[in-house]
């Protein structure tokens, strides 16, 4: 269970609008990938993905934990997200979400120590 590399921070938001007019507007970074609940920008060197902290993608909701505003989250490159849940598994590793699809790529969610989300991901976007 290897991540293949870092690939974005998530950054947990109060004014979705507002993030990106900060990061896109004033400072000047790309947009790769938005929807009404997600803008993430960046470059080769590195992606911060705005969420909004009150609700997530589908009817899940949002992160168990470390989703309040001005919370974080991580994000790895994996090739297999489903060999990674495998793994965490056989480690005795908390999993808060099992491997499954999203709109921007394949995924499962692992909690570090402290119960913050841990992201492994293979990625579309």
């Amino acid at each position: 269970m290897r991540p293949e590399g870092f690939e974005s921070l998530i950054l947990y938001v109060s004014d979705l609008a507002g993030a990106r007019a900060f990061y896109v507007d004033a400072l000047g970074l790309p947009v790769l990938f938005e929807d009404e609940i997600i803008v993430v920008v960046g470059d080769g060197t590195g992606r911060i993905v705005l969420h909004r902290n009150d609700r997530g993608h589908d009817e899940r909701g949002i992160f168990p934990n470390g989703s309040e505003a001005g919370a974080a989250a991580l994000r790895f490159a994996v090739s297999d997200p489903d060999a990674c849940e495998a793994e965490a598994a056989g480690r005795g590793l908390t999993i808060l979400w099992p491997a499954q699809e999203a709109t921007w790529g394949r995924f499962v969610v692992l909690a570090d120590p402290d119960g913050r989300p841990v992201v492994l991901a293979k990625m579309h976007v």
